[in-house]
């Protein structure tokens, strides 16, 4: 009597371990299928060689400036520090917990 009730629980566990990668599976299909049906395509995704080319200076000059002004920040932003202690932001909840850690087990209530 036991093994048919294991072996039937066995096989309810099984159809529904299937049933949930097919529904993932299924859900993962109408993704790609909205994904493909959305997309607009472009006739023009690839890069001709006709075009003009750019100039880098002008962009290495604003990544310079970027790097500058990052630098210049950071040198003169200070740390914040709270004003209190760690102890004193806990909260009563967790220094239970935390001197209840540091007993020893002799002492703990059972």
């Amino acid at each position: 009597m036991g093994l048919t009730d294991l072996s039937s629980a066995l096989w309810i566990s099984l159809i529904a371990v299937i049933l949930v990668f097919a529904g993932i599976l299924m859900l993962w299909a109408i993704m790609e299928l909205l994904v493909r049906l959305t997309t607009s395509k472009s006739k023009h995704s690839k890069v001709t060689e006709d075009a003009a080319p750019r100039d880098d200076s002008d962009m290495k000059q604003k990544a310079a400036a970027a790097a500058v002004v990052t630098a210049l920040y950071l040198q003169n932003a200070t740390m914040h520090t709270p004003s209190t202690t760690r102890h004193k932001m806990l909260t009563p909840w967790q220094s239970m917990h935390r001197n209840f850690d540091y007993q020893p087990q002799s002492r703990r209530k059972k």
